[in-house]
């Protein structure tokens, strides 16, 4: 460690003592910024073929680099925007006017911060907020208050930094019960605290990122089959270079879990090394592959280099952890639409069926994003689908005396697809921009989740029988959502939303329980029950 640790050390020096000066941020921006579905819009729209990518979070800087590829095309008349898309174009020029300018386009007024300072090389944001959300429903009410402060800029050329902290005060629910274990919600419950730090450093198409920060990998609206952000974030090492057509990523995370080595209060080290190649052949077309790793107790060097197959190095190495690859593609030739798809691998036999053997783990994922559909100026359809075999995202180590936290998790969330093993997930949501103030949207969710090889916590035991998806009781929930967001002025939003969900064979809390827990009780059929829920948001940011 201490060997990898002095390489960084090594490059980082090289990158900040070169010559080359980057123009803009290498702040990422965080993945809840509505930014991104305005870039998905876009995107579907066709007008950013050439910025197509999966591979998120993006940088100010890219950003930047869209806002600019578009006011370009608007301005030549190549392309139609409506009156609602100029206007909110609009207003993503004024949140990163600094970039903007740094790319030769000076004199946008931006938005004033609680601190702004720049100079010829340096730059400072402060920004403080607070947030108070509510919910109803038939489990009872829930109130969380939050204050949130953030500070980034770039401290000399080639460094940027960035934190983000909040501090949050929980009324009304407690955890779940299988969540009741998990540090981040017992430890100072009802209060809790988070933090998003790092700093990154670069020269023009290469930047090393030390931190902690998100990640997000791979196609979808409503979840990734791939590699997923959660919250918290883990500590990781990224590097990242754009050369040619090819973006190309690694990540080194140091992940969580809730196992800890028997007779030992310690928790055991968690790994994750992954590297993703995103290649845009022609506008309007990306196709990307990429591997993660997930292993256990100590760091091995053939899993620190970026550029050896996974699959590779564990055949030298032995099968030490849980080795997963996905493939996904995202297509937006044809003006107004955009689709995308996906396909992760979490154990492959070739010799042997995929919807058979048990061994044999996926997960794929389908979905399309239409831009004004039928000639409906300002709104978005989304429709997308998400299927997960049994025991995804698993995997034996956790079988053994003491147990190996090798499952594709961080803490107790899927560090894939949301809806965890043996489940799928339709999705469809249209949304309505009304004007540059007020946006609606209107959902219907059905998730399926089978109970034979459907618990992220218990991995596949020696079974010659064939697996069937959806095996067992199925817990179907359905949901229809009704909501709306109203931005009175810069960062100060209310955000309402009703939801009406179905539940059918409604488990309980012991029933998600591990197989090793004394409180685990078996799944049960014939729990039928319909609530209603409503929630409130008023947040502010200066």
């Amino acid at each position: 460690m201490k060997d990898f640790l002095f390489v960084l050390v090594v490059i980082g020096t090289l990158l900040i003592t070169s010559h080359p000066i980057l123009s803009v941020s290498l702040v990422n921006v965080p993945l809840d910024h509505w930014s991104y579905w305005f870039i998905d819009r876009l995107q579907a729209k066709g007008l950013l073929g050439e910025y197509l990518s999966n591979s998120k979070p993006y940088s100010r800087g890219e950003v930047a680099e869209m806002i600019m590829h578009t006011s370009l095309l608007l301005e030549d008349g190549r392309i139609k925007l409506t009156n609602i898309d100029v206007e909110l174009l609009e207003e993503l020029k004024k949140e990163f006017s600094d970039e903007l300018a740094n790319l030769g386009n000076p004199g946008i007024q931006g938005y004033k911060h609680l601190l702004d300072w720049a100079d010829e090389d340096r730059m400072l944001v402060t920004q403080i907020g607070f947030e108070q959300g509510t919910s109803f429903n038939g489990d009872g009410d829930a109130y969380t208050s939050t204050i949130k402060a953030s500070l980034y800029g770039d401290i000399y050329r080639n460094i940027s930094f960035y934190n983000y902290s909040r501090a949050s005060y929980n009324e009304g629910k407690e955890p779940p019960l299988w969540k009741r274990n998990d540090p981040r919600y017992t430890w100072r419950y009802p209060w809790s605290a988070l933090s998003d730090a790092y700093v990154t450093f670069g020269i023009p198409k290469i930047n090393v990122q030390a931190g902690k920060d998100a990640v997000l990998w791979g196609a979808g609206q409503h979840g990734v089959i791939g590699l997923t952000a959660i919250e918290p974030a883990f500590d990781l090492l990224r590097f990242r270079t754009k050369m040619w057509k090819l973006n190309f990523t690694s990540v080194l995370g140091f992940l969580r879990d809730d196992l800890t080595k028997e007779y030992q209060s310690q928790v055991p080290a968690k790994y994750l090394s992954a590297h993703r190649v995103e290649i845009i052949p022609y506008p309007g077309i990306s196709v990307a592959w990429q591997e993660v790793y997930v292993y256990a107790e100590k760091l091995h060097i053939e899993l620190l280099n970026p550029i050896m197959p996974y699959q590779m190095a564990e055949d030298y190495l032995g099968e030490i952890g849980n080795n997963t690859m996905e493939f996904d593609a995202e297509i937006s030739l044809i003006p107004g639409a955009k689709v995308y798809s996906a396909l992760f691998l979490d154990d492959f036999h070739p010799d042997r069926s995929p919807f058979k053997y048990p061994g044999f783990r996926w997960a794929v994922l389908g979905g399309t994003m239409i831009a004004d559909p039928l000639v409906l100026d300002n709104t978005d359809l989304t429709l997308e689908y998400s299927r997960v075999e049994p025991w995804t995202y698993t995997h034996k180590g956790t079988l053994q005396d003491p147990p190996i936290p090798t499952a594709y998790k961080h803490f107790d969330e899927p560090l894939g697809h949301w809806i965890g093993p043996n489940a799928d997930d339709l999705f469809a949501q249209i949304g309505w921009q009304i004007n540059r103030k007020i946006r609606g949207s209107l959902s219907y969710n059905r998730i399926r989740h089978g109970e034979v090889g459907g618990n992220i916590y218990d991995a596949l035991e020696d079974n010659d029988e064939d697996k069937t998806f959806l095996e067992g009781i199925v817990e179907n929930r359905r949901a229809v959502r009704f909501g709306f967001e109203y931005t009175a002025f810069h960062r100060t939003d209310l955000c309402a939303y009703y939801k009406r969900i179905s539940i059918k064979n409604r488990q309980k809390e012991e029933a998600k329980l591990p197989k090793s827990s004394q409180r685990k009780q078996d799944w049960e059929r014939g729990w039928n029950s319909t609530e209603s829920e409503f929630g409130l948001t008023i947040q502010f940011t200066y």
